[in-house]
């Protein structure tokens, strides 16, 4: 695996593992904050029902001593009683009324009347019922009751005691101070278990497997997993990796064994093929040069026998000898043209006027063979090319096309631009074609289907050698009709050459 890659992967692994370990974290932790909050609520609702009910208490108690002090018209016992219970710091204020709701006792002077005659007492006083109700004094909220006074039946009036819900506000104080102090301790305690946990059971176990996976994508499939004896996920997770890198690691061992013995045998056919086509060049060279050395050595053989032969058939001799020394090295020339690099000067030519002067070359044994000539090339085509080299590959071809048609026929060389600023150049001629199996030998050095003496079989590796050294291509195949047809690709722009 690339090093960008891995890094790609860690990347996004730091990125989901604090994801993971917050996610975890708030889960739980709101979880347990709301299951506190709901503890904390009921504690302090549970504060303020033992308040209430210890109000209710007071009251009933202070509604049986004042039904006594009323029943024996002890009406004096009652307003002491109210005044006694202004030492009692756990309550507020007592009001004393009478039937008709009138204020005639209070423990604690209240300013305001709504709180001297509070809404609920005429209530109470209609229905003989307790009320309990909230009442909110200079910003601070009570607990109040008004309870009715009966004796024998009869209404004698009705009191309210009052009781402040700030006595319980110290306890709630504790309370959430506690909470608060518990759950930022539990949650601290969360956060270090899981962080311990997930560190344990997965950000290691997945770092490993990030290494492993590295390895493995830098090709060491030997490299395996530390499994231990976990039967988690992850732990199976691992051991599939491991059995993956060994499957990996046996198709890797037997693709190199593949690809060796494939490497071995192209190696061996490649080698019987250069030994195929060196001996082919020998066997052509040998071809080539025996006829001429065979008549050079009989030449001589009559010069060195008959020294005294005419002068004439002296002079005939010597130049037949000489003739066939220019064949070989004419054969020679062509040899090395096709061993070495050309030395191509390209510049632009019209692809007109170099077909037609390869043409006017070529007239004469056209018009010998009864060959005629159709040509289609717009004037305005300009192209970067050698022009010397060029005309060879033209007669290269045309001299082939017209060998192909010793009985007559028409040779058609038409032009046009192809796709990717290429001009593609089809010369057609009606002989017999080309065999398939010698198709594929065409641009063979030494290969060809003329008589001997009539061809050395490098015309067309010669030229297939210069198109591209130009930038192109020749191929050849059969024309539907008949005869075969080159087609010549050439960059309308000669391509920058390195060095």
């Amino acid at each position: 695996m690339p090093h960008y890659r891995r890094r790609t992967l860690q990347n996004s692994f730091m990125k989901i593992s604090p994801k993971l370990l917050l996610y975890l974290f708030f889960s739980v932790g709101l979880t347990m904050l709301a299951a506190s909050l709901l503890s904390l609520g009921q504690y302090e609702n549970a504060l303020e029902t033992a308040l209430r009910d210890d109000l209710h208490t007071h009251a009933v108690t202070l509604q049986i001593a004042l039904e006594e002090d009323y029943a024996e018209e002890r009406i004096a016992d009652a307003q002491k009683l109210i005044d006694r219970l202004r030492q009692n710091s756990e309550i507020y204020a007592v009001l004393l009324f009478d039937a008709d709701g009138k204020l005639l006792a209070e423990s604690k002077p209240m300013s305001d009347n709504t709180l001297r005659y509070p809404p609920e007492l005429a209530a109470v006083i209609a229905t003989r019922k307790w009320s309990e109700t909230a009442r909110s004094i200079d910003g601070k909220k009570y607990a109040s009751i008004i309870l009715p006074m009966q004796t024998g039946g009869k209404l004698r009036g009705a009191f309210e005691i009052i009781k402040p819900l700030s006595l319980i506000e110290t306890d709630v104080f504790k309370a959430r101070v506690y909470w608060f102090v518990t759950t930022i301790l539990l949650m601290a305690i969360i956060f270090a278990i899981v962080f311990f946990v997930l560190q344990r059971s997965v950000i290691a176990p997945i770092n490993a497997l990030l290494s492993a996976t590295e390895a493995v994508g830098k090709g060491d499939f030997a490299h395996h997993v530390k499994t231990s004896s976990r039967n988690d996920e992850i732990g199976q997770l691992a051991a599939k990796f491991n059995r993956m890198a060994d499957s990996l690691n046996e198709q890797s061992l037997a693709n190199r064994a593949e690809t060796e013995n494939r490497l071995r045998l192209e190696r061996e056919i490649q080698h019987n093929e250069q030994l195929v086509i060196v001996g082919r060049m020998a066997a052509g060279v040998a071809h080539e040069l025996g006829a001429p050395l065979n008549v050079i050595d009989a030449r001589a053989e009559q010069l060195l026998n008959k020294p005294d032969i005419a002068a004439e058939k002296h002079e005939r001799n010597l130049q037949i000898i000489r003739s066939n020394v220019a064949r070989i090295t004419h054969l020679v020339r062509q040899l090395l043209n096709l061993a070495r690099p050309f030395n191509i000067h390209p510049v632009q030519i019209n692809l007109l006027e170099s077909i037609n002067t390869a043409l006017e070359q070529i007239e004469s044994a056209a018009e010998k063979s009864k060959v005629s000539i159709e040509l289609s090339v717009a004037e305005n085509i300009v192209l970067a090319a050698d022009p010397n080299y060029l005309q060879q590959v033209w007669l290269n071809i045309f001299i082939n096309a017209l060998d192909e048609m010793p009985d007559g026929g028409t040779l058609s060389i038409a032009a046009a631009p192809a796709a990717n600023s290429f001009i593609v150049t089809e010369i057609t001629d009606t002989g017999i074609g080309i065999s398939p199996e010698n198709m594929v030998r065409l641009f063979d050095p030494f290969f060809t289907t003329k008589d001997i003496g009539k061809g050395t079989g490098l015309g067309l590796p010669i030229a297939g050698r210069i198109i591209e050294e130009h930038g192109g291509r020749i191929t050849a195949k059969n024309h539907g009709v008949g005869g075969a047809v080159f087609s010549v690709h050439l960059p309308l722009n000669q391509p920058k050459r390195e060095g």
